[in-house]
């Protein structure tokens, strides 16, 4: 959907509207950041196991996201809107629309799609992921492209579509009907209060360094970062999808692992974190120029180096997922992506100086690495009986996938449109689908030994 959007928004916003744009949108995200998205986890672990206290831990979830987050959203809205005049070059009343869509989002995002996910109900999911969509793409390109209201009308969207959606998870996804006790809501706060570092972590690492940005650069390098991260987000989106749809495998998962819950999912997540960015990239080497503004060309090599990062955070989220839904284990969590938020803003607030951005790339990437790093290392440190070996016989084809993302970024470094940069970004794809066919190749001869 990014990329559906986008093009038509490049047309109609200039580098500087859509940066404030993105600069607003990202800012928001941190108050349900904190007080919302971790309950993400808990809802799939608890929806996913069954366990007996399970439909009274997710009425009390569902309460929250349902009831008690669109209230928070409001009081905090008013409060903009009547006493915050202008912030960061946006109007308050602005800000406060903004504000207002985010309380709305919990219901869908954090609370009703998790559940329909870890119980497989897939007509359910599909209808409200098509719900949210169809309001999105109808909503940013009849208020951007036709009536053109700018940052305004990107507010009203989010807005419009954040209450509808809301509307149509209450609907679809009823609250169980039993009673909530004092225990229930302790056990809610233990599990989810301690991934508040973690999440709010992973939204600096997402969202921040737009905010930040805008500290040390213009807003025209705002723009190119922001434009930058929407294209490398679609491989973010997607790889995110994966790791959702495997989480409650994960939550069923067992120690000594892997078993037969994770075993294929870990090797398809492995081959996947490299070969989704190598088709964005590919994508946008070979077809970009004729997508986007030629303003927005210079972000094309930005988009190539945050496609790295996106590569390391497809492979963070697998010892991530051992830790929090195999173990339960959500207090460590936060000390790889608080150390990789860190890092990003250190390195942001000198590299986006100097080199804008580009530099404000390459800070987001090294601090998505640092994330990987440290996350692998805690598998060792918590004792997580996970035995690596397993998967040791996988190095050919993650060598080639490998090959193929650096390929990739090569050929969006080259200039925008030129043969070099298209040639290189079509033959980063041989070696991708190489990779592809050896793991499934590798899953065919493993099923017939299994069967054997």
């Amino acid at each position: 959907m990014p990329l559906i959007i986008l093009p038509f928004v490049s047309q109609v916003m200039e580098p500087a509207e859509f940066g404030a744009a993105s600069m607003l949108t990202a800012s928001a995200l941190l108050l349900v950041t904190i007080v919302a998205a971790p309950l993400d986890s808990l809802v799939f672990r608890v929806a996913a196991r069954g366990d007996e206290d399970g439909p009274a831990l997710l009425r009390a979830a569902g309460l929250y996201c349902y009831v008690v987050m669109p209230c928070i959203g409001a009081l905090v809205a008013a409060i903009f809107a009547v006493c915050v005049p202008s912030l960061l070059g946006v109007s308050g009343y602005i800000w406060g629309l903004e504000l207002l869509a985010i309380g709305f989002q919990p219901a869908m995002a954090y609370f009703a799609l998790p559940v329909v996910q870890a119980r497989q109900e897939l007509a359910k999911f599909t209808a409200m992921a098509s719900i949210a969509i169809i309001l999105m793409a109808a909503t940013k390109l009849g208020l951007l492209l036709i009536w053109q209201l700018g940052v305004l009308g990107w507010v009203i969207s989010d807005l419009i579509t954040a209450a509808l959606s809301a509307v149509a998870a209450t609907l679809l996804v009823r609250l169980p009907r039993t009673k909530v006790t004092r225990d229930h809501l302790r056990s809610v706060w233990s599990f989810a209060a301690p991934l508040i570092p973690h999440k709010a972590s992973l939204w600096a690492m997402a969202s921040m360094s737009r905010p930040a940005m805008a500290l040390v650069a213009s807003l025209t390098q705002v723009g190119l970062l922001s434009l930058g991260w929407s294209v490398a987000s679609v491989a973010n989106l997607i790889l995110s999808e994966i790791n959702r749809a495997a989480l409650p495998r994960y939550s069923r998962e067992t120690f000594p692992a892997p078993t037969q819950q994770t075993l294929s999912v870990v090797r398809l997540q492995v081959i996947l974190a490299f070969a989704i960015p190598t088709l964005v990239g590919s994508t946008l080497a070979i077809a970009g120029q004729w997508v986007f503004a030629e303003s927005y060309w210079p972000a094309f090599s930005v988009a190539g180096v945050l496609l790295i990062g996106q590569a390391a955070y497809g492979l963070y989220l697998i010892p991530t997922n051992y830790q929090v839904q195999t173990a339960g284990m959500t207090k460590p969590v936060a000390f790889a992506s608080s150390a990789g938020a860190s890092l990003m803003l250190v390195l942001l607030l000198t590299l986006g100086h100097a080199h804008g951005a580009l530099g404000g790339a390459y800070a987001v990437a090294a601090g998505i690495l640092l994330m990987l790093l440290i996350s692998a290392c805690l598998t060792r440190v918590l004792r997580l009986h996970i035995a690596v070996r397993t998967w040791a016989g996988m190095w050919p084809e993650v060598a080639l996938a490998a090959s193929g993302l650096t390929c990739s970024v090569w050929a969006l470094m080259w200039p925008v449109g030129s043969m070099p940069s298209k040639i290189v970004g079509i033959l980063c794809l041989a070696p991708t689908i190489c990779a592809v066919l050896v793991s499934y190749r590798r899953a065919g001869v493993r099923h017939k030994l299994r069967k054997c």
